[in-house]
Order: structure tokens, then sequence, then C-alpha cells
């Protein structure tokens, strides 16, 4: 299991960007965004080479209730999220 979670300033940027849209969506509907990548999250740290491998060690993982993926690679005990993609945009932009 991994212990720590690091987020890449891409993947920081993707997650406060996301929040503010489905907030202004509707009130609560980011703190739900947010509380499903948490939930993503502890999925992969429990088993992170469960998820397919997409290049080199990076390997991506399909939210449950949200059209995004969380593109992540693992060093020693830390996972590094790497991208909170939105699946609605074209793929070659991850």
């Amino acid at each position: 299991m991994l212990k720590k979670v690091e987020f890449a300033e891409e993947a920081t940027h993707e997650f406060r960007e996301s929040v503010r849209w489905y907030e202004s969506r509707a009130e609560g509907l980011g703190l739900r965004f947010s509380d499903e990548l948490d939930s993503t999250l502890e999925r992969i740290r429990l088993n992170p080479s469960l998820y397919r491998r997409v290049a080199g060690d990076i390997r991506r993982i399909q939210m449950n209730r949200f059209p995004y993926s969380v593109f992540y690679a693992t060093e020693g005990d830390t996972l590094v999220v790497l991208r909170i993609f939105n699946n609605k945009r074209k793929p070659l932009q991850w």
C-alpha cells in the first residue's frame, strides 16, 4: 500500500479548475467531485498495479461518478498524480 500522495503541478491545476467548474453548476457538486477523487486515490493506494499501464510506468484509472481519468505513477511508497483528465477532451491532449 502506498503511504504518500503527491500531485504534479498540472494535476493540482486540473483538480482546482474541475472543482470550480462543478461548483458553478450546482452547489456541493464540487465537493462531490473532490470526494470521488479521494475515493479513486484510495483505490489506487490499495492496489496501484491493478490499473492499465498507458505509457512506460504511467497508469490510468477511470473515476466512477465523473467523466475523468487519473493518470499516475508510483515512486517508492508515493503515489504521484500526474493528471486529472476530463475524458470529454481529445485524447491527444493528455
